[in-house]
């Protein structure tokens, strides 16, 4: 039977319940928001929201066909915004008191956590008792999970909160902190570095154990109540990391897999 016979039959107050949802469905826009951090993740340039963590989420929203704006934030007003339930959030890493408030997608990106530290102040690096008694940069309002928070609340180190990269760098050149928490990997400092003229790479060395392996989500407040969209969110993720669409996009911006 086709579709015209199909709504001819339906009864008026069916017909407009039947348009109403399909409308809504489609027109309903998912503000999607995440830190203005700095590239290859997230980053804004010339106004445009950009960075591999940015389109690979705009590649599954538009395979699922859902509208939606990205709007890149300081991270205390793109997590103040989610918290809010104003936004769902990517770049979200997961803890304990998290996994309460927010319904979490798949991993979007797994990336190395690296310890960063000035030329010639490298130290051995196990575990996070080895951080005892410094000062360790960390982007504003991060968490980097329960190991992290644990650690900071328990004095292990103090954190030096950064809104930009390149500002914990300089800090860390200036003798203000002993180290700084970057990602992902050994790329993730060398973007940072090329980005501002005053940073040389050779003033820095990367600690051989990573601080974490960092797992980055899309999170959506419970009260939303859209654990249906994440998981259609995640078997359209899963597309494209077996497609190889998240491997072109990592490739765009020399990201490391």
């Amino acid at each position: 039977m086709g579709l015209p016979k199909i709504i001819a039959k339906l009864s008026p107050l069916m017909l407009i319940f039947t348009v109403t949802t399909s409308t809504v469905s489609l027109a309903n826009e998912l503000i999607v928001t995440g830190p203005n951090y700095g590239a290859p993740k997230y980053y804004l340039e010339n106004g445009q929201a950009k960075g591999f963590v940015v389109d690979i989420t705009r590649w599954v929203l538009e395979d699922l066909n859902q509208a939606y704006i990205i709007k890149l934030l300081p991270w205390n007003r793109a997590y103040n915004n989610a918290l809010k339930a104003k936004m769902a959030v990517i770049g979200l890493s997961k803890n304990s008191s998290r996994i309460k408030i927010f319904d979490y997608s798949d991993a979007i990106y797994f990336g190395d956590l690296m310890i960063v530290v000035k030329k010639g102040q490298e130290f051995a690096y196990q575990a996070v008792a080895d951080l005892q008694g410094m000062q360790v940069g960390a982007s504003h309002g991060a968490s980097y999970g329960d190991v992290f928070d644990n650690a900071v609340s328990q004095g292990v180190f103090q954190v030096r909160s950064f809104e930009n990269a390149t500002t914990g760098l300089k800090l860390l050149l200036n003798g203000r902190i002993d180290a700084v928490l970057l990602g992902p990997g050994t790329q993730g400092l060398k973007r940072h570095v090329n980005s501002d003229d005053q940073l040389d790479i050779n003033q820095f060395s990367i600690l051989k154990i990573p601080f974490k392996r960092d797992a980055k989500y899309l999170g959506i407040h419970k009260s939303k109540n859209m654990q249906p969209f994440i998981k259609r969110f995640n078997q359209s993720l899963k597309k494209a990391q077996k497609s190889g669409v998240v491997e072109k996009i990592l490739d765009r911006y020399e990201a490391p897999l």
